[in-house]
């Protein structure tokens, strides 16, 4: 740079940021690189064999030694229907309505705890594109007061009581879900077996995905409307358990796990071993199960 004396001199610029000279710095580690060859190879990779294949023969023995016991009761006939039809005639000619109908069946050997009660559907593709995104993740986390997501469209909003109100929970997945009941009674004696929920839940589900808005959930809700299939409102699915209401219901924090392939079946209930005789198991012998037959389904449940 040059002054007006005539004189002139270089000014360098000072490197602030120059990295260290180190080897981790100037990326210059040592490394080891190791020569994989057949005779170095074939010894890792049957020692791996050898032990997933003892893992799976495990697991294979536990679940072929696990009783489990398959009730199909797609068409099973309405109790007290003189025409004798069946509930899947009656509910999908006449959506909403409810049918009873009772199956006795029998098993053949003991249960030992634990007893889980599972429901399954088959065709079901809850994993259709247009399904499984229609629906709103923040109404879900208690966000109520937002307009519903235009994925829930339409089943967003719906007219009740001549007025335009936002569905909770919105879209076609919630709206979807399962509602059949049962009770399950011991024949010989006579004597109902207790079927209980919880434990298919992750903690941080209720504390990331699913949470009910602040306050009283009757009065947080009361401009919002359930979904249309639904037959009970959403603080009242559970009147058993106020714990287990809204979005925070456990039958639908399971409904809306989506499953990915169309045959798929759900954790429903499981025996109450707390209370006599259940304490050890399910016994066998003769059982009557009671359903409240509501879901609309044109295949095998």
């Amino acid at each position: 740079m040059s002054n007006r004396g005539g004189d002139s001199h270089l000014i360098m610029p000072t490197k602030s940021r120059r990295p260290t000279e180190s080897a981790f710095y100037q990326q210059k580690l040592a490394v080891w690189t190791p020569n994989i060859t057949a005779k170095t190879l074939w010894p890792v990779l049957l020692t791996g064999g050898i032990v997933f294949l003892a893992i799976g023969a495990g697991l294979q023995h536990v679940a072929s030694n696990t009783p489990e016991f398959t009730l199909e009761y797609t068409h099973c006939p309405a109790y007290g229907d003189a025409s004798g039809r069946s509930c899947a005639e009656i509910i999908n000619r006449n959506p909403g309505a409810v049918c009873k109908c009772v199956v006795n069946f029998t098993l053949d050997q003991y249960f030992p705890r634990d007893v889980y009660f599972y429901y399954a559907l088959e065709n079901f593709h809850q994993n259709h594109r247009q399904f499984v995104i229609s629906r709103d993740d923040g109404q879900l986390r208690g966000d109520v007061l937002k307009a519903p997501s235009p994925r829930c469209h339409p089943l967003d909003y719906v007219r009740r009581d001549n007025r335009t109100l936002p569905v909770a929970p919105c879209g076609l997945i919630a709206n979807a879900i399962f509602n059949d009941t049962f009770d399950l009674y011991q024949r010989s004696p006579d004597r109902r077996v207790p079927l209980v929920g919880g434990g298919s839940v992750w903690d941080h589900e209720r504390e990331l995905k699913f949470r009910n808005p602040p306050g009283d959930l009757r009065e947080a809700l009361q401009n919002i409307s359930r979904p249309p299939a639904w037959s009970r409102e959403l603080w009242e699915l559970d009147p058993a358990n106020t714990d287990n209401n809204g979005f925070q219901n456990e039958d639908l924090i399971n409904w809306m796990r989506s499953a990915a392939l169309p045959n798929f079946r759900k954790r429903h209930r499981r025996v109450d071993h707390s209370v006599a005789p259940f304490e050890a198991g399910l016994p066998d012998g003769h059982y009557t199960l009671h359903i409240r037959y509501t879901y609309p389904i044109y295949n095998k449940k």
